[in-house]
């Protein structure tokens, strides 16, 4: 589909693609619907003991949300729900935790199958896809949409994105994270 240069640098830099604004304006529509309310951080009934975040390849948002929990304090963990596991982050993820204090270097990916659950665990997802494919392995876990707390119930993957969205993308992360792991 062709659009006006403009208006594809608009998205690429907003919506990371075509197919993010569209999951974007999706999912947006869902949660004003309320369907996404019971997987917000104020739905919890518990405080957790471990904040486990959770995305597709465990390069780019979950290490990095893993890494601003570590520094604000919090038992922590991350995994990636399609990843082969053992491979470090993304170097722009790396780049842009320095800038905010947090090494990324040492990070190693951790498939699904690998990671051990915990009793007092709250699994924190990025997409609402990842709710369905965690609650295939954990049906009783609670989730938390890590992008509920400012509103935006889908965090595009930033892998295969432009350096602005990327950058965009880690400093929602990175703010969502503190909101999450201060409740709000």
């Amino acid at each position: 589909m062709w659009c006006p240069a403009f208006l594809e640098r608009y998205i690429n830099n907003n919506y990371g693609s075509k197919r993010g604004l569209l999951k974007a304006f999706k999912h947006n529509l869902l949660f004003r619907l309320g369907f996404y309310k019971r997987y917000s951080i104020q739905s919890l009934n518990f405080k957790p003991r471990r904040y486990v975040f959770v995305c597709a390849g465990n390069i780019c948002r979950s290490p990095l949300a893993e890494g601003v929990a570590k520094k604000l304090g919090v038992n922590t963990a991350s995994f990636g729900l399609d990843t082969r596991g053992g491979d470090p982050a993304d170097p722009r993820a790396i780049a842009y935790a320095e800038t905010i204090g947090i090494n990324l270097k040492t990070h190693v990916t951790t498939r699904m199958g690998e990671f051990k659950p915990e009793r007092g665990d709250v699994i924190i997802v990025m997409e609402p896809k990842h709710i369905e494919m965690y609650q295939a392995l954990q049906p009783d876990a609670p989730i938390v949409l890590l992008g509920l707390i400012g509103s935006k119930p889908y965090i595009q993957d930033p892998y295969s994105c432009n350096p602005l969205f990327f950058e965009k993308c880690e400093q929602q992360v990175a703010a969502f994270t503190s909101k999450v792991v201060n409740r709000g």
